[in-house]
């Protein structure tokens, strides 16, 4: 009995050791001004503010890589904020148009259809295709859909179930709501 503890503590510093030194994604000044933006202002008015949002009010030359290392980033720290631990990391990382283009291939594949066209996602999302591209792009980047031939339309499915029943309590992945109240900032809220 004691050799089986022993082993267990000895296991278990080994692996807060090796945690402690696997290397840490780290940002950039700019992006941590976006991230203390964002952890000032998620919970207030019921506040879910994304990425993309919190990029334009701070102000700076931001590009997609920063958005994707501030994403990547929070989703591997739950711990930074309530928001994120209990809506999860897609609803800040994600844009309007992934979240629409999301929500559409996640209906087509629950109710078991082909997933959109080109032309029926850019009607949708109300963007060009060049950027429904680029956003289905980046949702395969961040592993929430994966390319399939079988798919049918833009041949993307969801990565995983969790994607395609998605909806419930505290499930707010694909939904958008930006508002603006005047006076304020606006922000994303769920």
């Amino acid at each position: 009995m004691r050799k089986a503890f022993t082993a267990t503590i000895v296991l278990f510093m080994l692996s807060v050791s090796a945690a402690a030194q696997a290397p840490q994604a780290t940002l950039t000044a700019d992006q941590q001004k976006v991230l203390d933006y964002l952890l000032a202002h998620w919970g207030r008015d019921t506040a879910v503010t994304g990425i993309d949002l919190g990029m334009k009010i701070v102000g700076g030359r931001y590009t997609t890589e920063d958005r994707y290392s501030l994403a990547v980033y929070i989703r591997e720290h739950p711990e930074l904020h309530r928001v994120v631990r209990t809506f999860g990391w897609v609803p800040v990382a994600l844009t309007r148009e992934e979240k629409v283009t999301a929500r559409l291939l996640s209906r087509a594949e629950r109710e078991k259809r082909s997933a959109p066209t080109m032309a029926e996602l850019s009607r949708a999302v109300e963007a060009r295709p060049t950027l429904v591209r680029e956003s289905l792009r980046m949702l395969e980047r961040f592993g929430i859909v994966r390319a399939d031939a079988t798919a049918g339309g833009v041949g993307y499915w969801m990565a995983n179930d969790d994607y395609v029943n998605w909806e419930g309590t505290n499930k707010i992945d694909f939904m958008y709501h930006r508002v603006q109240i005047e006076g304020q900032d606006p922000l994303d809220t769920y």
